[in-house]
């Protein structure tokens, strides 16, 4: 196509200018209002650029708000006013079956049916916290950080390179990991 084409002259629209519909609505301006701004209150006043940019520089947001109202506004705007939940390494951590943490849930059992299934996962868990332990080689109900220690003791004395590949040590320092993984997933360390 080219440019001096008497088509191309054709599609060009001419610039309309705006008509002065408005006046400034501020004490004594006499410029067009072409720019609106509206109160909390929901009235509308129409201002030229030079007063438009006095009332947004002089707006304040939290007039109408309490102390307590403007925190919240704040720690909210952090996140984009959306609603957000804590992140974990372990969600399961600490969390228990869902007949103990909610003791008011619809599911009933007048009956009994479930019982039995729900004792039998309990003492299944237990063997296997219990069974945990003792490849960690403690006692009773060792505290968060004596399991870790231990860990720690023996992965460093197990570990292929300070025993020079022996098998039966590579062995024994896998059940020593699912070991604490277990307890970690069942929120002992």
């Amino acid at each position: 196509m080219k440019l001096s084409s008497k088509y191309f002259d054709e599609i060009r629209s001419k610039k309309i200018e705006k008509e002065h519909i408005r006046n400034c609505e501020s004490l004594g301006c006499t410029e067009s209002g072409e720019y609106i701004a509206k109160s909390k209150k929901g009235k509308v006043n129409y201002y030229c650029i030079e007063h438009i940019r006095l009332h947004n520089k002089n707006y304040n947001f939290f007039s109408d708000m309490s102390e307590d109202e403007i925190i919240d506004f704040q720690v909210s705007s952090m996140t984009g006013h959306r609603p957000t939940w804590k992140m974990s390494s372990n969600i399961n951590s600490g969390q228990k079956d869902h007949y103990e943490s909610n003791p008011y849930s619809k599911f009933e059992d007048p009956f009994g049916f479930f019982e039995e299934e729900k004792s039998k996962s309990n003492s299944k868990n237990k063997n296997s916290i219990n069974q945990a332990l003792d490849q960690l080689g403690l006692k009773g109900k060792p505290s968060k950080k004596e399991i870790r220690i231990k860990f720690k003791e023996l992965v460093k004395t197990l570990h292929p390179d300070i025993n020079g590949n022996d098998k039966n040590n590579e062995e024994k320092l896998k059940l020593v990991i699912n070991a604490y993984n277990k307890l970690k997933t069942s929120g002992l360390c």
